[in-house]
């Protein structure tokens, strides 16, 4: 019995148990209720912060299709100037969102190659704007479960700021913009100033179009470091309206110290950036050699040009046209690893630009820089095909201007058409040796009228008559850049009447401006490079003597103005690199430096200053015996700059790695001064000062004296007993010199 009823009783359930079990059904059900409108509440607020940020996005893009910088006066279209702080309100699905927009204005400062806030001189708009979009709404919103069922949620406030930057010149800068289809272009109206004569010349490329490229600031890096240059060339369209910008290209030049890498099996670097007809088109990623920056104070872009500027390597992506592929296409093959782990790369050198750097071993470097989607990318290398120098007042009148330009564009076109047969190996020349494609016409009645009909440049000047008379003479420039096969077939399909579409080859498809003018797809430019060369004279120093000061910072230095010393002519020289150190004014980095220095001359006469005037004296006798020599640098990277000077009568000029001083036979004690080859103290954790001496050393040359440390480093020596007839060399090292020579 008692077993039947335990059997019985395990069957059922109490009424306890089901009320237990009812209660935690309910709760769960409460719980789902709960969270099923939790969801709900949460899938509506999403809601409203994607429609809120749509908002935001929407009006940024739309300020973006501006279709001009400055305000409308006739309040048709939206300009650049139209993008400002505002408040609104707009209603979406029955949900009113107040929208207001923060904006900040933004300026470039070339000198300092920041962004400020603060408007620079002369701006009338900004380069950029930050704008903040906030999209908020508030109070008790209304969502539905499902539909035809309102509920009543408590989303309470909320908000949705999105920000964005909206360029003045990127829509210009990347050429068209289809209004109602692809064969309706709408060039925005930017307004751009030319530049001012002399100093910078706007060359006429036909059709209204214009170029010219702004003034190279070289920026010197701290006393005895590295300098890095920058310049811009632009291109603009001018009419009775004036001015509108077109297209900028950003340049830097830099010399860098950096540790040289074998290959790994990682992509390493990126090939060439290269001109591809209407902008810069960046090179692919590569496995080759590389470099690392050097940890001491240099230029920012010494990361990217350590690491890219090597050629060797192979991939499926490298052009067919090879030299595209090299970062100078014009490099002998003597100056390139055969084999070995660096095979096809160009040879890097330690400090003294003489002995072959290996696997991590320092080397310098020189790049040329091109900014390309916001960044500076190692573009193939400068190559500068001619160089003049003009008296002061040159180029200061229309009409020279146009002679110079027609000269310019002219020179850049006759280029182009000799560049195929052999075309790296036997480049044209322009102003040079045999064969060449232009050449100027040298008048010899300056400064007489220019005759328009012919490309006819000033051969020589003279100081004016006054009581100190000086000229600020000039040295201006045309680069060319390397022409790929696939350019010369779009230009020459150009020339045969082709068309945009028609025409377009390889990586070269003219689709940014959609230009079929010729002088727009060459890649030449003009610089003036008067504060970069180094300027000397024949005869040293007198009747006319030019400064040659070495590059200081905020370029504050002074180089080719000519004063009068005696009564006679002289011929001075602006020389410099034909390269990228052409804008460093740096040693010498390989053993074929001084094969590529050139140099173009003028001769310039010095007159009487007259009545009232303490006037030159009478030229110097000739016949004095000329000390010259080369300078050789065995520090750390380019070092520092050298100064030669002369002192107790002796007369002596320099260019960046060599140097010249005559000795007249009137002078007793003629000395000879090298400075500014020191490094600067530094204090050491503990707070001691630390010296590093440097010293000047020579084989040839008796030392009188020298003081080895800080910065203003120097050393004298003795030109008496000089020998002319031989080559003394002064090398700059950081120990002692041999006994024998001090």
């Amino acid at each position: 019995m008692k077993k039947l009823m335990n059997q019985s009783t395990q069957r059922g359930f109490s009424i306890i148990e089901v009320m237990i079990g009812v209660f935690i059904f309910a709760v769960g059900m409460l719980a789902l209720a709960s969270l099923q409108g939790a969801l709900t509440r949460s899938m509506a607020d999403s809601k409203l912060r994607t429609e809120a940020s749509n908002i935001a996005e929407q009006l940024i893009e739309s300020q973006r299709g501006f279709s001009r910088i400055f305000i409308d006066p006739d309040g048709i279209v939206f300009a650049f100037n139209d993008i400002v702080d505002g408040t609104t309100t707009t209603t979406v699905n029955g949900v009113t969102y107040t929208v207001a927009q923060d904006v900040s204005d933004y300026y470039y400062d070339l000198a300092t190659d920041i962004f400020t806030g603060t408007a620079t001189l002369g701006a009338l708009a900004s380069d950029y704007k930050t704008v903040a979009v906030t999209v908020s709404w508030d109070g008790d919103r209304q969502f539905r479960i499902q539909e035809g069922v309102e509920t009543t949620g408590s989303l309470g406030s909320g908000s949705v700021t999105v920000t964005g930057v909206i360029s003045a010149s990127a829509t210009a800068g990347s050429g068209r913009v289809s209004e109602e289809s692809e064969d309706q272009l709408l060039m925005l109206a930017i307004s751009y100033t030319p530049g001012q004569n002399p100093d910078i010349i706007s060359l006429s490329l036909d059709e209204g179009k214009f170029k010219e490229s702004l003034l190279p600031m070289p920026d010197v890096k701290g006393v005895g470091a590295l300098i890095e240059t920058r310049f811009d060339v632009i291109t603009y369209s001018q009419d009775n309206s004036g001015a509108l910008f077109l297209r900028r290209e950003e340049f830097a030049a830099v010399q860098c110290d950096c540790t040289l890498q074998a290959p790994k099996e990682t992509d390493l670097g990126r090939r060439p950036t290269i001109w591809a007809g209407d902008e810069y088109a960046e090179g692919h990623f590569v496995r080759k050699a590389f470099g690392i920056a050097a940890k001491r104070k240099q230029s920012d872009l010494c990361g990217t040009c350590c690491q890219d500027h090597h050629d060797g390597g192979s991939s499926a992506e490298d052009h067919p046209d090879s030299a595209v592929n090299t970062y100078d296409p014009f490099k002998a093959s003597t100056e390139y690893h055969s084999s070995g782990p660096f095979a096809g790369d160009h040879k890097h050198y330690g400090e003294d630009g003489v002995t072959l750097a290996g696997n991590r071993k320092s080397y310098v470097e020189a790049c040329r820089m091109v900014r390309r989607d916001g960044f500076f990318k190692v573009a193939q290398d400068f190559r500068r095909e001619d160089l003049n120098v003009f008296p002061a007042d040159y180029l200061d009148d229309s009409a020279e201007i146009a002679v110079y330009s027609s000269y310019v564009t002219g020179a850049a076109t006759a280029y182009e058409a000799a560049a195929y047969l052999d075309y790296e190996s036997n480049p044209p020349c322009i102003g040079g040796p045999i064969p060449c494609v232009a050449e100027a016409n040298f008048q010899g009645d300056y400064p007489t009228a220019i005759n328009l009909g012919n490309a006819e440049l000033p051969s020589w000047t003279q100081l004016r008559d006054t009581a100190e008379p000086t000229q600020q003479l000039r040295s201006r420039a045309i680069y060319i850049d390397y022409l790929s096969d696939d350019l010369r077939t779009v230009i020459d399909c150009i020339n045969s009447g082709g068309d945009e579409l028609g025409c377009k080859t390889g990586d070269v498809e003219l689709d940014r401006t959609a230009s079929t003018n010729v002088l727009e797809l060459i890649p030449f430019f003009d610089v003036q490079l008067t504060f970069l060369n180094r300027w000397n004279e024949t005869p040293i120093n007198t009747p006319v003597n030019t400064t040659n000061e070495t590059l200081a910072l905020d370029n504050a230095h002074s180089r080719g103005v000519a004063s009068a010393d005696a009564l006679d002519s002289s011929t001075v020289a602006a020389k410099g690199h034909r390269g990228n150190l052409g804008f460093t004014d740096s040693q010498a980095i390989d053993p074929v430096y001084a094969s590529k220095v050139t140099q173009a001359t003028i001769n310039v006469q010095s007159l009487d200053a007259g009545a009232g005037g303490a006037g030159p004296t009478d030229p110097p006798p000739s016949g004095d015996p000329v000390v010259s020599g080369s300078l050789l640098e065995l520090l750390a990277g380019n070092g520092p700059i050298i100064t030669v000077s002369g002192l107790l009568g002796a007369l002596c000029d320099q260019t960046s790695v060599s140097f010249e001083c005559r000795a007249p036979s009137a002078a007793s004690n003629p000395r000879l001064q090298v400075s500014g080859y020191g490094k600067a103290n530094r204090i050491d954790r503990d707070g001691f000062v630390v010296f590093t001496p440097r010293y000047a050393c020579s084989a040839t040359l008796v030392k009188i004296s020298e003081d080895p440390n800080d910065v203003g480093a120097n050393a004298v020596f003795n030109l008496s007993s000089a020998d002319p007839d031989i080559t003394h060399t002064i090398t700059i090292q950081g120990k002692p010199c041999p006994i024998s020579v001090v």
